[in-house]
């Protein structure tokens, strides 16, 4: 005989897969209350993890430290992979590209990731190359045969968004972006305007030099740097 999960359980599990179903309400969550989102995306996780040990029969056990480390850092090794996917193909999609610069939007949690705004892909002297109001190129299907397999089943970012929705989660999870150069000022977004606040960035090549250099002895592995000038002597 089987029983019925505990209501609180229900409850969790119907909001997991409203989730996965892109429910209309909690989109609006996701837009104008991006910490209510949070916590129910929260919720859902826990929820579906419940349920699937109730399936198993496994009892909830403890997580020693030693392998919650281990966790978080398996997690800041595969973001360090994503970042440098991310950066091989936008230097495929837009040649010379150096910078992936972002403006941090303060109306947004930063916990969640969202106030992470895509302003523009940069050259390695700050000339702008791509602003995100059209697509990005398609990647040429002989030369860059080995990208297009790896995101074969996530989908060649093409958008703002796109690149948003692998960004934004890093961001959430305490991974760390460097701060735009100075010297390289962001005038004429069609967007933002001139300079944007609080500007930070990805070095998409070597040709690319951090506002920085030091904030890697800083952060470590919590720094997005995929690539990145030597520290001048």
């Amino acid at each position: 005989m089987t029983t019925s999960p505990p209501s609180h359980l229900a409850d969790d599990i119907r909001a997991a897969l409203a989730l996965l179903d892109e429910n209309a309400d909690l989109d609006a969550h996701r837009d104008a209350a991006p910490a209510v989102y949070a916590l129910r995306q929260g919720r859902a996780v826990r929820a579906v993890r419940g349920l699937r040990d109730a399936l198993d029969g496994a009892p909830v056990h403890y997580a020693d430290p030693i392998t919650w480390r281990r966790t978080q850092e398996d997690q800041q090794h595969d973001a360090q992979g994503l970042a440098l996917l991310i950066a091989d193909t936008l230097r495929a999609q837009i040649p010379g590209a150096a910078y992936l610069v972002f403006h941090i939007d303060d109306s947004y949690d930063a916990e969640t990731g969202r106030d992470l705004e895509l302003h523009s892909v940069r050259a390695a002297d700050g000339s702008v190359l791509h602003h995100f109001h059209e697509p990005l190129p398609e990647l040429d299907a002989d030369r860059h045969r080995e990208l297009i397999h790896v995101w074969r089943d996530a989908g060649l970012p093409r958008t703002g968004n796109d690149l948003k929705d692998l960004m934004q989660p890093m961001r959430a999870a305490g991974l760390v972006l460097d701060d735009y150069p100075e010297q390289f000022h962001l005038y004429g977004h069609p967007f933002f305007g001139n300079d944007a606040e609080r500007p930070v960035c990805m070095l998409l090549s070597d040709s690319a030099h951090p506002e920085q250099w030091d904030l890697l002895n800083v952060f470590g592995p919590r720094l997005l740097r995929p690539y990145g000038t030597p520290l001048p002597a």
